[in-house]
């Protein structure tokens, strides 16, 4: 059992809102010189590396009932989240599927013209845009979805 903290509430995963355990390449192990150079291969490197055409593949064979209950229940568990973060799902999905993104961004009350603009970057550029303290809002959803009087995602997903 860890007694130390661990890390308390620090999220476990890189890319994060928070900046922890980002890549830190004054640390990388060196080049192996085997036939030439070789490094570690990072896949944010790679212009072809889709990392999102799977998801969109998988949304464009589902039926509209399946599409549907899919927006519902991801509107509804990622309604407690920051807006940075709503917005960083809604262009995944933007870049999985052009339908799919646009119907995440309506179901989560989010601003279509922004997740397009956002969408025309890459990743490093998305995450660098919804960075807490930027002009989105960082503070997560109170969820108190009974007596709100600003709604975090559509009625019909409540």
């Amino acid at each position: 059992m860890r007694v130390d903290g661990n890390y308390g509430k620090a999220p476990a995963y890189s890319p994060n809102s928070e900046g922890y355990w980002a890549a830190q390449p004054e640390f990388m192990e060196p080049a192996l010189n085997i036939d030439g150079a070789m490094w570690r291969y990072d896949p944010i490197d790679d212009p072809t590396d889709d990392c999102f055409r799977a998801g969109g593949d998988l949304y464009r064979i589902m039926t509209e009932d399946k599409k549907e209950l899919l927006i519902g229940n991801t509107a509804r568990n990622i309604a407690p989240c920051s807006e940075t973060i709503k917005y960083r799902h809604a262009v995944h999905c933007y870049w999985a599927d052009k339908d799919y993104g646009e119907r995440i961004t309506k179901a989560l009350l989010l601003d279509l013209n922004t997740v397009k603009e956002l969408a025309k970057g890459n990743q490093k550029t998305l995450v660098e845009a919804t960075l807490p303290g930027g002009k989105f809002d960082s503070k997560p959803c109170d969820m108190s979805c009974g007596n709100c009087k600003e709604p975090c995602i559509d009625k019909k997903y409540m």
